[in-house]
């Protein structure tokens, strides 16, 4: 089954990515990129029609309380982010500057994804576990997940990469309702990369945003309290480390990461 989703993922995604393209295209919704070039963004929202068809077949043939919530999760984690891909004010930035303006009586649009992105992680959590002190990990999981890839998605190919490289583990430790999910949600995040490699579209938090949500979800269900726990310490740490210091001058001076960031562009 994950092997029949994959493929349905990867062709499925590649059929609607034109006329995505196109309707972004003819709304007037592009930005320019780091380059310069106004290209469409908001090119996530291609992952969504398979993410509702995988989510059929998972029902179909699992009785599993994972499926409505990851499909809510994901959605509703994308739906954030268009209002930032359509109305995001680039005049603060980081959780610091997003909550100094919301402390001020301003409400930014990445203000409004956290606070919203956290709401529906705890709810999410809320369906896993009653015990508290796992749905305040669960959600500080899938929050920091989610907002992790948006850290990411700076450059072309660059969240896209590590999402794959993350998927690879997640997939071999999880059960087989978690790899059709996950593995869906990979087949299509592969079928957009080369559009987003070569800075085509920006797939923008529309589409970091599910990313994120997904491995985070799928995280936050399979694995035990250490993993999640190390994953959070992690995730905590790259998110102080952003506040400070630019992710993507980290990555230009080292030779080995830049080489692995910039390959394919």
């Amino acid at each position: 089954m994950t092997i029949i989703s994959f493929i349905l993922g990867f062709i499925s995604t590649k059929l609607f990515m034109g006329f995505f393209k196109g309707m972004l295209v003819q709304s007037g919704i592009v930005r320019q990129n780091y380059m310069g070039t106004m290209i469409p963004v908001g090119m996530g929202l291609v992952f969504l029609p398979y993410i509702i068809v995988n989510a059929c077949i998972a029902t179909y043939f699992f009785d599993e309380k994972l499926v409505p919530y990851y499909v809510l999760g994901v959605i509703a984690m994308s739906l954030a982010g268009v209002v930032d891909d359509l109305v995001g004010d680039r005049s603060s930035s980081g959780f610091k500057g997003h909550f100094k303006a919301l402390f001020k009586g301003t409400l930014t649009t990445g203000a409004f994804k956290a606070l919203f992105g956290g709401a529906v992680a705890f709810l999410i959590s809320l369906s896993f576990t009653k015990d508290i002190g796992e749905i305040i990990l669960n959600t500080l999981l899938i929050a920091l997940a989610t907002n992790f890839f948006n850290l990411l998605d700076l450059r072309p190919g660059r969240a896209l990469k590590v999402y794959s490289a993350c998927c690879i583990p997640v997939l071999i430790l999880s059960s087989e309702i978690s790899r059709l999910l996950l593995g869906g949600m990979l087949a299509s995040a592969l079928a957009y990369f080369w559009d987003d490699i070569k800075a085509r579209t920006m797939m923008g938090d529309s589409g970091s945003n599910v990313l994120g949500a997904s491995i985070g979800i799928i995280a936050a269900y399979e694995f035990g309290m250490w993993t999640k726990t190390a994953l959070l310490i992690a995730l905590i740490l790259v998110h102080a480390v952003s506040e400070k210091y630019s992710i993507t001058k980290i990555i230009e001076n080292n030779r080995l990461l830049n080489y692995i960031d910039r390959l394919g562009r």
